[in-house]
């Protein structure tokens, strides 16, 4: 994009967001209603309580519903009194752990249980 476009896209953006704004048409200037000039009906009791209590409720009870809809699709979970019955994973463990286990020596084995927060390896 060159340099005039550019200037051109911005120079248009700034007429076409501010326009409107300056625009008076006689009961509005840039700081408010003028002397006289008529803002408008206010909202009712009924519309205050839609507004600000109603749509609020019902987008929290959307909002709502679609974790309650996503919350039955899990996997299973654990429940302290049951044990636990999933296949056991090894994060970042060797591709056959039952194979890795059987080929430690005894006295690998035997360094394996040192070390830990006291640092005696």
């Amino acid at each position: 994009m060159n340099r005039r476009s550019c200037l051109t896209a911005a120079a248009l953006t700034v007429l076409l967001t501010a326009g409107p704004a300056l625009a008076a048409d006689g009961k509005y200037d840039m700081d408010g209603p003028q002397e006289g000039g008529e803002p408008g009906p206010g909202l009712s009791a009924l519309e205050t309580l839609a507004l600000y209590v109603l749509v609020p409720g019902l987008i929290l009870l959307v909002i709502g519903g679609l974790a309650w809809l996503q919350g039955g699709r899990s996997g299973p979970r654990y429940r302290p009194a049951r044990g636990w019955d999933a296949t056991p994973v090894w994060f970042a463990g060797p591709p056959n752990p039952t194979e890795a286990v059987a080929s430690v020596g005894a006295d690998e084995a035997a360094l394996a249980g040192r070390g830990g927060a006291s640092g005696s390896w």
